[in-house]
């Protein structure tokens, strides 16, 4: 598994940062994981997935009816409860949902203050320069960033944030009731306020310029490439990547750490 490499620094950890909105409630959720940790989250989501239409590198969340798929949801969720952090916005206050994601995001990577992890936001360049501007209400420092289309697609533990914000999204209601789901879920503007104002008012008003870290980006249209733009620590967009590459060098590497059955998943890609 290839560390996150930009043009002097490499990265072994990472915060992936996934949002799901639902009837106006947005909740956003990080995953903090070494790249190691990823291979347990792959093999973790194709275990829940078992019996249901739903496949890693293929599917996001919103591809399944979340009614008839809540065993799945939990199950995933269940399993990965330590690696997951979570808040919830609900909404009614005319909000913009950017905006929303950018400041919850920015609460979510203080509140674990990962030293050495690149923080993995789902999305495009603006997306970043949000985030950075509001984290700078709240941080003495700007963690360094990568933006990666559709990074559900690409990473288990973006898909893994995918997953949780969109269960969280569907069982939180207006009332608040956020701390009798798991993960417990802080209300952003009430139980994260100290937060809030600050880091909403920075993303507003603040000049900070973002840099993104220039990691090495592919536009990866088949599943097999994204797998391989996984296991290499390329972000989604850019270029196409190219499509004669095998996933034999992914599959000999899970079986070499001891993920037989996943080696078998994704030996069938």
């Amino acid at each position: 598994m290839r560390p996150f490499r930009a043009e002097e620094s490499a990265y072994n950890r990472s915060v992936a940062i996934d949002a799901s909105t639902i009837d106006g409630i947005t909740v956003t959720v990080a995953v903090h994981a070494d790249r190691t940790d990823e291979l347990d989250i792959l093999d973790s989501i194709y275990s829940a997935a078992e019996e249901y239409p739903f496949y890693p590198f293929r599917n996001k969340s919103h591809d399944l009816d979340y009614r008839s798929s809540k065993d799945f949801f939990e199950e995933v969720i269940h399993v990965n409860a330590d690696r997951l952090l979570s808040t919830v916005h609900l909404g009614e206050d005319g909000s913009d949902q950017e905006r929303v994601e950018a400041v919850q995001s920015a609460t979510l990577v203080e509140q674990l203050s990962p030293s050495d992890s690149l923080v993995i936001l789902d999305g495009d360049e603006q997306k970043a320069k949000r985030f950075g501007r509001a984290i700078d209400g709240i941080s003495d420092e700007v963690p360094p960033v990568a933006t990666c289309i559709q990074s559900e697609l690409y990473y288990p533990s973006a898909l893994l944030a995918d997953l949780c914000a969109t269960r969280l999204a569907y069982e939180i209601d207006h009332s608040g009731h956020s701390s009798e789901v798991i993960p417990e879920t802080p209300v952003t503007k009430v139980d994260l306020e100290h937060y809030w104002g600050p880091a909403y008012n920075s993303m507003v008003t603040s000049s900070e310029t973002v840099q993104v870290e220039p990691i090495q980006q592919h536009r990866a249209e088949t599943v097999s490439t994204r797998v391989n733009c996984w296991f290499e620590g390329y972000m989604g967009g850019g270029e196409p990547f190219p499509t004669d590459r095998s996933v034999n060098a992914v599959v000999r590497y899970a079986e070499q750490q001891g993920y037989d059955e996943l080696a078998a998943q994704l030996s069938g890609i």
